[in-house]
């Protein structure tokens, strides 16, 4: 009798289920889901498409979804390749930089799923975008035809997404779901999706209060273990969003499940490297001073005690010994700074650039000596990030701006940003010595110099460092030179305004 009830609780009506998949879509907010026609244009699109991209139903439905992708990605082929890896392996996943319809980037995890008729022929395509950029909450409603929500969700094989009914109840299950958790349907519907939960959690009431919090604040995302059919567990991002009628009414709740196990797996191996190698760069850097420091000190005290005895050469010989265990010192400071960059997290705060570029050109010019260099500072646009980090970006242009522009008869340095609408470029311009743009790639190189050490100073570190800083807050750095024309170096930071 008691199995009879279940079963009859977990059938449905077709137009039961069309609404059920209807509301299962609309009640997703984090993901844009929309379908492409066979040669890749937009039919259909959804609220949380809307948001995340920028465009209204009426402007892009019937437009080529390569328009997402940056101009660079377009004419390398990759929309095209997208769709072809789709078709023939059944679903293509990719990450990296979209674009919105006013034109600024965010990254993006894809997956491109092929739907295909019963002959096994190619109709369409099912695509899903998550701007990985900022977690932020994004409407999800798909307006469709209850045959194409019920396509839709049942062809993404990538996340498990299913509705549960208000008490928690699954109502509906995907093929992503069976292939995550090991449940076919019949085995499942009408169960408690505690069942997924391991026993440590179903006992401190995790599952419930997981349904509270996204009942009260209308979603919930969390990232634990889970567990599967076979008892095996797997590392899991969950999203439970709750599902309302027109009236406000709670009608049930959305639940979208990604196995990160193999992410996990990834994450954990590389702070235990990054562990590693902070003990190792400490190690290396004791060991590596400590004779450094008794070369310096033994030839200061050899020009001390003995320089009546040697003749000029003799003296020079010393002076190089010593400069060359200063410079052996300060590139192992400056490769330590640069192996930390890649591995110490961001704290990110509002930064003013001003005030930050202000201060380096104070203390630039305090060091610069008898050497007038003109510096015309317009205002630039405040960031976030790291500002510690930001500043180091700032000593290193300028600074080099300064160095490269020193002996010119009238040293000039600009810096500035300009606003194309579409993002903030920051500059720092010079009239140095600058270079031949074949190079412009080396000098972003660990110990790549353009110039003799005897023609300017410097480690080679600095610019790589400030690319790694750069690529950090996810922007870019190039440089744009001319020989003996002066040079400009331009950078992006995603979170300037």
């Amino acid at each position: 009798m008691m199995m009879g009830k279940r079963a009859e609780a977990a059938t449905a009506t077709p137009r039961e289920s069309g609404d059920s998949f209807r509301l299962l879509v609309e009640g997703v907010r984090d993901y844009a889901i929309f379908m492409l026609d066979g040669a890749g244009r937009v039919s259909t699109w959804n609220t949380g498409a809307q948001r995340i991209k920028g465009y209204r139903a009426e402007e892009i439905v019937g437009q080529h979804f390569a328009r997402f992708h940056p101009a660079d990605a377009v004419a390398a082929g990759k929309p095209a390749r997208l769709l072809a890896l789709a078709a023939r392996e059944g679903r293509a996943e990719d990450e990296g930089w979209r674009v919105r319809k006013d034109g600024s980037r965010f990254w993006a995890s894809v997956t491109i799923t092929a739907l295909r008729d019963s002959d096994g022929a190619v109709i369409g395509f099912a695509k899903m975008t998550r701007d990985m950029t900022e977690r932020k909450e994004v409407e999800d409603a798909l307006r469709r035809s209850e045959q194409s929500f019920q396509l839709l969700t049942e062809s993404v094989q990538d996340y498990a997404i299913f509705m549960l009914d208000t008490e928690g109840r699954v109502a509906s299950w995907n093929a992503g779901a069976e292939l995550i958790k090991g449940y076919r349907p019949h085995e499942i519907l009408g169960e408690h999706f505690s069942k997924f939960y391991p026993p440590e959690d179903v006992a401190q009431g995790k599952p419930q209060w997981e349904l509270q919090v996204a009942e009260r604040e209308g979603r919930h995302e969390d990232e634990g273990w889970r567990v599967r059919k076979d008892g095996t567990r797997f590392w899991a991002n969950a999203v439970i969003s709750a599902m309302r009628d027109a009236h406000g009414g709670l009608v049930g709740f959305a639940k979208v499940t990604r196995d990160l196990t193999q992410r996990r797996r990834v994450e954990q191996a590389l702070a235990q490297s990054n562990q590693e190698l902070e003990r190792f760069s400490y190690s290396v850097s004791h060991d590596l001073r400590a004779p450094l420091r008794a070369i310096n000190g033994y030839a200061q005290a050899l020009f001390q005690d003995h320089a009546a005895q040697l003749d000029a050469e003799g003296k020079r010989l010393l002076t190089v010994i010593r400069d060359s265990a200063k410079l052996g010192g300060q590139l192992i400071d400056a490769l330590l700074d640069y192996s930390r960059v890649g591995r110490q997290a961001l704290k990110r705060v509002p930064v003013d650039l001003t005030a930050v570029a202000e201060n380096v050109v104070s203390e630039l010019h305090q060091t610069q000596g008898s050497v007038a260099v003109e510096v015309v500072l317009t205002p630039l646009p405040p960031a976030s990030g790291d500002a510690a980090l930001l500043r180091n970006v700032l000593i290193n242009l300028i600074g080099n701006a300064f160095k490269f522009s020193a002996n010119r008869a009238h040293p000039k340095v600009e810096i500035g940003a300009q606003n194309d609408g579409t993002e903030v470029v920051y500059y720092v311009k010079d009239n140095g010595v600058g270079f031949d743009m074949q190079y412009a790639e080396k000098l972003f190189g660990v110990f790549q110099r353009l110039h003799r050490p005897d023609e300017f100073e410097g480690t080679g570190v600095g610019l790589a460092l400030a690319q790694r800083i750069i690529q950090r807050h996810g922007g870019r750095i190039w440089a744009e030179g001319k020989v003996n024309e002066g040079a400009t170096f331009r950078f992006t930071l995603t979170g300037a305004v």
